[in-house]
């Protein structure tokens, strides 16, 4: 079962925390806190790449023996 919270951090109590207990009883759960306006952003920025790609805006196209030429070294320097 996932469960999701989303509210403002002022509002977070004992009364939450009460009922994540009640709900998982006798489980081991993972608790991850993120700031959601980062969230919202990160979301926006990915949803504008996308349409770049469908619209093939700021794209480069090359075909892998181009790719090998190019980053042949870095990919070495890489895997050192």
């Amino acid at each position: 079962m996932v469960t999701t919270f989303h509210l403002p951090a002022d509002e977070l109590n004992l009364a939450i925390l009460k009922s994540i207990k009640e709900a998982f009883k006798g489980k081991n759960i993972e608790i991850i806190v993120s700031d959601t306006t980062e969230q919202k952003t990160k979301t926006t920025n990915l949803l504008a790449r996308i349409e770049n790609l469908k619209n093939d805006k700021n794209t480069i196209t090359f075909n892998p023996d181009d790719f090998f030429k190019s980053y042949k070294k870095k990919l070495a320097d890489a895997t050192n």
